[in-house]
């Protein structure tokens, strides 16, 4: 996660967070006119208020900061096969978001699936399961209310295809060193 400067407290962290989700969910940029401004704002008439645009530009650029993440975390095989996988991972408002970019990764269909696991002391909380498409490729988004503190690493393990939820395979992807 983004480090916040000690001026922002967790509830605005919170509210950026909100404001975040917001604004990857709206609609595509487009262009507006050039003279938008001038025409629908008022000029200034004195420069005292100028302080009040700091407040402003410096939320813009902690949801900007926010929006970025973290660098994408490369997954290794624990079982020798080649793979390229990276995850990124986003806390949100209910939880962390992992987004996968599968560039090679051998799909297990049609006995098996992968389950991708937020790891801890306490045990595992899993964040949900998936495959790549039949060339070892995919981009996955999966979203689970693992609390980062208790669970701070990733997993995945290759299950059976048999709908029983707990864990019965091998792991083999975890977090890069």
């Amino acid at each position: 996660m983004v480090e916040l400067p000690d001026w922002i407290d967790a509830d605005e962290a919170r509210a950026l967070e909100s404001v975040q989700l917001a604004l990857e969910r709206m609609s595509p940029p487009f262009e507006v006119p050039r003279d938008l401004h001038e025409r629908v704002l008022p000029r200034p008439r004195r420069r005292r208020w100028a302080w009040l645009a700091v407040p402003a530009v410096a939320a813009a650029a902690a949801v900007f900061a926010l929006s970025l993440g973290p660098a994408p975390q490369r997954l290794r095989s624990t079982v020798g096969e080649p793979v390229d996988v990276t995850a990124s991972v986003r806390v949100t408002p209910v939880g962390r978001e992992v987004e996968l970019h599968i560039e090679r990764l051998r799909d297990p269909r049609p006995d098996g699936l992968y389950e991708l696991w937020f790891v801890g002391p306490r045990g595992r909380v899993s964040a949900g399961t998936f495959h790549p498409d039949e060339q070892g490729r995919g981009v996955v988004r999966l979203l689970a209310a693992a609390d980062p503190k208790q669970y701070p690493t990733l997993s995945v393990t290759l299950e059976p295809n048999d709908g029983n939820p707990r864990r019965s395979g091998p792991e083999v992807l975890v977090e890069s060193p």
